[in-house]
C-alpha cells in the first residue's frame, strides 16, 4: 500500500464515520450498525455483537456475504466499514463479536509465554458454528460467504480455526498471527494432521500478516512460526488454497495496512454470488 491511501484510510476514518460528530455548528449522529445478543447454552453467558447492514440493505432483496469480526469493538467495526465502503464498494454484512474473557476465548492451550486459564477456544468456535451463524443467517439475509476476521490473540483463534474447521469460513484473515516458540509442540502437529486433508481447503482464501519490528516478537519467533507455515501451505495443499503472507517492515504490532490489503485480497478473489 502507498504512503498516500494509507494516511488517506487514516484521514477519512478519523473524519468519516464518527457516531457524533461537530460539522459547522451542527451536531450529527452516525448509527454504524444494531446491537443484538445470544444468550448462549454451550458458553454459559450473553455474548453481545454488533450487526452492520451494507448501504443499500433495507431498500433490496439482496443477499449478502458476512465477514465476521473478532475482537469487535464499535472503534474496530467503524474502521472495517468505513474502509471497505470507502475503498472497495463491497456490500458485506459485518458481525462484530464483542469480547468478555478474550484469553479463554481466543486460546487453545496455556503455555508459560502465554498463560490462560482454562483454555476455552473450542467452546468459543463451537459457540459461532452452532449458535451464532445459525442465528444470524436466519435473521439476516446471507449468501452463505464468511469470511472471519481476527487480529493479534485473535489472529491466532483464526489460524486454530482455520485448523480445526476449515470448513466454517470460506476466507480466513490473521493480522499479526502466529505462535511462540513453547506453542510449537501443539500447533505444528496440529498443521501436519489438517494438511493431510487438502481437499477441505479447497478454495478456501487465507491471508495472514505480521509485523518484522514487533516489540510482541523480540526473538522472532512468531515470525519463524509463520515462515514454517507458509513452507507447509505451499507443500501440502499447494494451489489448491488461494493463499497469500504479508510481512511489514515499517508498522509494528498489528499493522494497519494489512487489514486494506487482505480486503483487496479477499475482494480480487472472492468467486461473485
Amino acid at each position: 500500500m502507498t504512503k498516500f491511501i494509507v494516511n488517506r484510510l487514516a484521514l477519512f476514518i478519523l473524519f468519516g464515520l464518527l457516531k457524533t460528530s461537530a460539522i459547522f455548528g451542527q451536531t450529527i449522529s452516525v448509527q454504524i450498525g444494531i446491537r443484538d445478543s445470544i444468550q448462549s447454552e454451550i458458553l454459559k453467558e450473553t455474548r453481545k455483537f454488533i450487526i452492520y447492514h451494507p448501504q443499500g440493505y433495507d431498500t433490496s432483496q439482496k443477499t449478502y456475504p458476512v465477514l465476521y469480526l473478532l475482537d469487535g469493538s464499535v472503534q474496530r467495526l467503524q474502521f472495517f466499514a468505513s474502509m471497505m465502503n470507502f475503498y472497495f464498494k463491497d456490500n458485506s454484512i459485518i458481525v462484530a463479536i464483542q469480547n468478555t474473557n478474550r484469553d479463554r476465548d481466543m486460546m487453545p492451550l496455556s503455555v508459560p509465554s502465554y498463560p490462560v486459564t482454562k483454555p476455552g477456544a473450542d467452546n468459543f468456535l463451537s459457540f459461532i458454528s452452532n449458535e451464532l451463524i445459525p442465528y444470524i443467517e436466519k435473521n439476516n439475509r446471507t449468501n452463505g460467504q464468511r469470511t472471519l476476521c481476527g487480529q493479534s490473540l485473535s489472529g491466532v483463534f483464526a489460524l486454530y480455526a482455520l485448523l480445526t474447521k476449515p470448513q466454517l469460513f470460506d476466507s480466513y484473515i490473521a493480522n499479526s498471527a502466529g505462535w511462540y516458540a513453547d506453542m510449537d509442540y501443539f500447533f505444528s502437529p496440529l498443521v501436519d494432521k489438517a494438511f493431510q486433508s487438502p481437499k477441505t481447503y479447497k478454495d478456501k482464501i487465507i491471508f495472514i500478516a505480521n509485523s518484522e519490528i514487533d516489540s510482541y516478537d523480540p526473538r522472532k519467533e512468531i515470525l519463524k512460526s509463520m515462515d514454517d507455515f507458509s513452507k507447509k501451505v505451499q507443500d501440502k495443499l499447494g494451489n489448491k488454497v488461494i493463499y497469500k503472507y504479508e510481512t511489514y517492515s515499517k508498522y509494528g504490532h498489528v499493522p494497519y495496512p494489512a487489514f486494506y490489503d487482505a480486503m483487496k485480497f479477499l475482494f480480487a478473489n472472492r468467486p461473485n454470488k
